[in-house]
């Protein structure tokens, strides 16, 4: 037992014969990294392990076919887990000693993976990505990824890495029912299903600037016509780093019709599934849109991305008219999507993947 668990999900957990004993981490206060954690889990079939009350109880609502573990004061534990798993998975970047340590302290050969947390076009106005190349083992999404890393000059130091898709879709799709049923419950239960929901996901303000939630968040609250819905799927770290410029446009919603504004629920797809269009600006929601194809559209930006050429740039002071025009876009998302996460693989084999990876590490 991993020092002394204070809470624990009643998920029965099933391993397979595996001699790599895995486990993921949710560290931190960071309870968006969930949905990309959460469904990692479930792929590799092994325990999810948080050490926030909070996310450990979004994770239970949201995510209770995961095996999920309370452990507070983590860092005091590292014999404990060096003793139960072999290796660790997390969606942030892990310390570049800490592989090191493990082995002074502990003569553990432990294998540190990092996954992602999304898809999308941020990065090269800062280094956001220049830790990959300092990961034990990294998971990719697909060749727009590898792009992104050659072009950045990252990739020659990148060696073990596995190409994992669109597994949080998968993961989506394998519990659709479940995961539709809750977010009728928590969100469009508020909302009149005779009228169209466009999905504004704002990302949060980098260090690439790459936030449109404070510049057009009002005018969007104020223009959108009223014979729309409207979900406003807000990054956490918009109102962790900003809180009173935050709740001074977040006020602006509960004024508005037919609004919602959506914080502590982890899932995209759900909310993704249910809506007519996307607004947004360079989160990774967009990229999870284009499976489904929905309408893309984003707010004007000097340095568009990739994921601009799928849609149809929208001034939120005159241009909403736009929600209505068909969607011609619908190749090149098609196309795009393919170059972000590539075809569908079975679990099985990606899970394989991973810890033959693993398993050649040193």
């Amino acid at each position: 037992m991993m020092g002394s668990i204070i809470a624990q999900s009643q998920a029965p957990m099933q391993f397979e014969k595996e001699t790599l004993r895995p486990a993921a981490f949710n560290t931190g206060p960071d309870f968006h990294l969930l949905d990309h954690i959460a469904p990692l889990a479930d792929l590799m079939q092994m325990p999810l392990i948080t050490t926030e009350e909070k996310n450990f109880e979004l994770a239970q609502t949201h995510y209770p076919q995961i095996q999920t573990i309370l452990e507070p004061d983590l860092e005091f534990k590292l014999g404990a887990i060096s003793e139960k798993f072999d290796i660790l998975f997390e969606c942030k970047y892990w310390p570049a000693h800490l592989k090191q340590l493990f082995f002074d302290l502990y003569k553990k050969k432990m294998r540190l993976v990092f996954c992602p947390h999304g898809q999308s076009d941020k990065g090269f106005e800062a280094p956001l990505l220049a830790p990959y190349s300092q990961q034990d083992v990294v998971l990719l999404y697909g060749d727009l990824l590898i792009d992104m890393l050659k072009e950045l000059s990252l990739w020659p130091y990148i060696s073990n890495y596995v190409l994992i898709g669109n597994y949080r879709l998968q993961f989506y799709r394998k519990y659709q029912s479940f995961q539709d049923a809750l977010a009728e419950k928590k969100v469009f239960a508020f909302l009149d299903s005779k009228k169209p929901t466009l999905l504004y996901a704002p990302t949060w303000k980098d260090a690439d600037q790459s936030t449109s939630f404070f510049e057009y968040g009002p005018a969007i609250f104020s223009h959108l016509p009223e014979d729309w819905n409207l979900i406003v799927k807000v990054h956490p770290l918009l109102e962790q780093r900003d809180p009173a410029h935050f709740y001074s446009v977040a006020a602006l919603v509960d004024k508005k019709p037919g609004a919602i504004l959506v914080s502590d629920f982890p899932f995209i797809y759900p909310l993704i599934a249910r809506s007519s269009a996307y607004l947004g600006d360079f989160s990774s929601v967009g990229y999870d849109c284009l499976a489904l194809n929905r309408p893309l559209f984003f707010l004007p930006t000097p340095r568009p991305g990739r994921l601009h050429s799928c849609g149809t740039i929208l001034n939120p002071r005159n241009d909403f008219h736009l929600l209505f025009e068909p969607n011609i876009y619908q190749e090149k998302q098609k196309t795009l999507s393919m170059l972000a996460f590539g075809p569908a693989r079975p679990a099985a084999i990606i899970r394989e993947e991973i810890l033959k990876t693993c398993s050649n590490r040193n």
